[in-house]
């Protein structure tokens, strides 16, 4: 009985230093050039992006940062070609980052809704013109909010000018460059909302018209052009919210509801639900930017009661206990499941159609990862190669965004 003991307690020690691990916060290298608010972040591979917004004096930025967190250092990249602006939106797809519209003047009043739009190019650093945002009539907007879902683009709602909020969602196609106007946000007017994408699919809600600080959330499938409310966001209703996506599961921090907020909130598609996270660091803020890099989420920049700010900090997610599937249709077939050797996986046709960059992670029960490698062509196999039996989860990914998964079983 003792030695039971012994064992169990072992156990239970070597859990919670794992879990102890995890849902937590650590301090990265701060943002490079100034203090910034209201800019935008994406990611790119294995880089991360922080460009425009405004500084401590509100004077408007037109500098780009490239992050790497493998030695944790900013370097310069080359400056956003168009107007210096704050509130723009972007997404990034397809191995390039997208950025557009926006607000030219810290004073609304005295500025000009911005509708150009911009591809870089992080192989060649080089920024090109691409189809301005057509939305509002061609009259440009700031306070939009940028999304990418299966190698397209999204631009949802937004600010016009005064008084004036849109419901518009607009998808962009890297390929053609051209816009094309999709079924309208249903939860009414509203500008800076926050949006993040898990499959193949995209989730934006809160955001605000001024008079009402929403909660409401809505998932929108392109394939076939419909929205559907989900959970309500349950914290206080809030604007200016950043967001992203980690392992499947949507992610929102900072946001004003007239004060500042520094809650981090976990959104499970599987079970509909929110629930909280271990919060920022570094002080409550609203104007972030945030954006996923592989395994690990990344932060910073804002406004909060002490003023504008640089800092940055990596999110390291809870252990995954359990095994959860996503989208798990878009694998055809694993055969033999369970694997003795090894397993061949098929892809569906959906899956080889819609993107062209692959990759695939084999992940135990408590979501280390375990195998991963690039895919190429509409099947690959997985090999055993010394694994201990047991219940695992193979996903397949997108440019840092897992699209689909099933569980594999070896014995």
């Amino acid at each position: 009985m003792i030695k039971k003991h012994l064992i169990l307690f072992a156990f239970i020690a070597v859990f919670c230093s794992f879990a102890g691990a995890q849902n937590i916060w650590d301090k990265r290298e701060s943002v490079g050039g100034s203090k910034r608010e209201r800019a935008v972040g994406f990611s790119i591979g294995s880089r991360g992006y922080v460009a425009l917004g405004q500084d401590t004096i509100n004077q408007m930025l037109s500098d780009l940062w490239e992050f790497d967190p493998g030695t944790n250092s900013w370097t310069q990249k080359a400056n956003f070609p168009g107007v210096a602006r704050r509130d723009a939106a972007a997404f990034a797809t397809g191995g390039k980052g997208y950025v557009g519209t926006g607000m030219n003047n810290a004073d609304a009043f005295a500025g000009t809704p911005l509708s150009d739009f911009w591809e870089y190019n992080p192989a060649t650093n080089v920024w090109t013109a691409k189809a301005p945002y057509p939305g509002n009539s061609g009259g440009g907007i700031y306070y939009a909010t940028g999304f990418a879902v299966s190698g397209k683009g999204y631009f949802c709602c937004g600010k016009r000018g005064a008084s004036s909020y849109s419901t518009e969602l607009w998808e962009y196609n890297p390929a053609s460059n051209t816009w094309t106007p999709k079924a309208p946000f249903p939860g009414g007017v509203r500008y800076g909302g926050a949006a993040f994408t898990i499959g193949t699919a995209g989730y934006y809600g809160t955001g605000t018209d001024e008079n009402i600080l929403t909660q409401d959330f809505y998932k929108y499938t392109p394939a076939t052009n419909t929205w559907s409310a989900i959970a309500t966001f349950p914290g206080a209703g809030r604007f200016a919210c950043s967001a992203f996506t980690l392992s499947g599961r949507g992610y929102l921090v900072f946001g004003t509801d007239g004060g500042y907020k520094d809650e981090l909130w976990e959104y499970n598609p599987l079970t509909d639900y929110w629930s909280v996270k271990a919060s920022y660091p570094n002080g409550e803020r609203r104007s972030g930017v945030a954006f996923t890099i592989g395994s690990k989420a990344y932060a910073g920049t804002g406004k909060g009661y002490s003023g504008t700010h640089r800092d940055f900090y990596e999110y390291s997610a809870a252990p995954v206990i359990g095994i959860e599937e996503i989208d798990a249709n878009l694998i055809s077939s694993i055969y033999p499941n369970p694997l003795h050797s090894e397993a061949t996986v098929v892809l569906s046709a959906d899956v080889m159609m819609r993107y062209e960059k692959l990759s695939w992670e084999l992940s135990d029960i408590r979501g280390g990862e375990t195998r991963s490698d690039e895919i190429e062509g509409a099947s690959f196999t997985v090999q055993r190669n010394g694994l201990p039996p047991g219940m695992y989860l193979l996903r397949i990914k997108t440019e840092g965004t897992y699209i689909a998964s099933q569980k594999l079983i070896i014995q």
